[in-house]
């Protein structure tokens, strides 16, 4: 974990305005690409993913594609779903940090998804 004047923040290597610590350039990422089958409610990503929350464990960027509408939850299932439809896509999320990913797939078809963090 980096310690800087803002506190303790697991892997994070952006102060909160989003600017990167001490200058320095973001190298790391992780992204998956998966199908979701229809009716399945609250997938939680960084568990059932591998490869995603493996090298960054706290995304500041978060790029999600889909071929079907989709909700998607961030951080905690307490927080309100943000409906995502292929028509977004490539839907982003920047400047907030995110820990986990929950996505339900309510559209009647298997989603193709992709999901890039840094």
């Amino acid at each position: 974990m980096k310690e800087d004047s803002y506190g303790t923040t697991p892997q994070s290597i952006c102060n909160p305005d989003g600017s990167w610590i001490n200058g320095g350039v973001n190298t790391s990422y992780d992204s998956v690409e998966f199908t979701l089958a229809t009716g399945i409610s609250d997938y939680d990503v960084a568990l059932q993913q591998t490869y995603c929350f493996d090298n960054i464990e706290l995304a500041r960027y978060c790029e999600i594609r889909t071929d079907q509408t989709i909700t998607v939850v961030l951080n905690d299932l307490a927080n309100g779903a943000i409906t995502v439809a292929s028509s977004d896509s490539p839907y982003v999320i920047q400047d907030l940090e995110i820990t986990d990913i929950f996505i339900t797939n309510s559209s009647g078809s298997t989603a193709n998804i992709k999901i890039r963090l840094s």
